[in-house]
């Protein structure tokens, strides 16, 4: 028998009925379940009280206050205080992104 077919992937279910997640790591399943189900959110910004499910997303959060972009484009040195936003950025630079925004002006 091939070895590859004898995988088996431990999935860890969420208890609630209605809830059909499933999740490869306890720690997942127990953050889906703290924040989904029981909303809890425990970072709080010590400068305005809004509260977060994790530390990374608290974190970025203060940079909203301190001014802080810590994300620099290496492409054309734009910063930013997210790096989901600087992954959306980065598509700016990209060949698709181009070709499409030169098509884009054409038909205006």
């Amino acid at each position: 028998m091939d070895k590859t077919s004898d995988l088996i992937i431990l999935l860890y279910c969420c208890p609630y009925k209605s809830c059909l997640k499933e999740y490869r790591s306890k720690f997942n399943l127990k953050r889906h379940v703290e924040f989904y189900h029981l909303g809890q959110k425990p970072y709080v910004c010590s400068t305005c009280d809004k509260s977060f499910v994790s530390k990374q997303n608290l974190i970025e959060h203060q940079y909203i206050h301190s001014g802080v972009k810590p994300y620099k484009c290496i492409v054309c040195g734009q910063k930013f205080r997210q790096v989901s936003l600087l992954s959306l950025h980065k598509r700016t630079h990209s060949n698709n992104y181009q070709v499409t925004l030169n098509y884009a002006n054409q038909l205006q």
